[in-house]
């Protein structure tokens, strides 16, 4: 999957365009523009993760920005150890073992990553931050590769596609 920027530009247009539109309606007219430039982007999804997160109902686009990137980094912090227990618990085979510690590598490298992008966006460095989460949306499908290149079923499948929906939720 190719990395998107259009759900960030977008959360930068409307922020710039419309600041006064009320968090419910700004929550939807995100998602729905997002959704309708880039096919990745599930507006359904968008929605929900937005307003699941209790500060999204008084947040202005600044804050949800912020909430999606710590919707990432929960995603992240909860692959992690997941991954941990699969590699403690589930006793896996040489190359499934392989690839799980190639994923917390690279699901480790992604909580830096993300620590830095929500200073990057609290700072407004908005293209350095849009870098940042980008590199845990390659970490999550590089992560799945390395299951294809063994030829074994990803025990993290779901997950995987959690982090990359939220990433491209936060991409807008």
């Amino acid at each position: 999957m190719t990395t998107s920027c259009t759900f960030f530009s977008l959360l930068l247009l409307v922020l710039v365009v419309s600041p006064s539109l009320a968090t419910g309606d700004l929550i939807d007219q995100t998602c729905k523009n997002s959704s309708k430039s880039d096919p990745n982007i599930d507006q359904n999804f968008c929605v929900y993760a937005l307003q699941a997160f209790p500060a999204s109902q008084c947040a202005n686009l600044t804050r949800l920005g912020l909430i999606s990137i710590t919707l990432v980094n929960s995603n992240v912090t909860d692959t992690q150890c997941l991954v941990k227990r699969f590699l403690k618990d589930k006793k896996p085979d040489k190359g499934t073992k392989a690839a799980l510690k190639d994923c917390l590598d690279l699901y480790s490298d992604s909580a830096y990553a993300l620590s830095n992008a929500s200073k990057d966006f609290k700072a407004r460095r908005f293209f350095d931050a849009n870098v940042k989460v980008s590199s845990v949306m390659d970490a999550s499908t590089s992560c799945e590769h390395g299951f294809d290149d063994v030829g074994i079923s990803s025990p993290l499948k779901n997950e995987n596609d959690i982090s990359i929906n939220y990433q491209l939720n936060y991409n807008c």
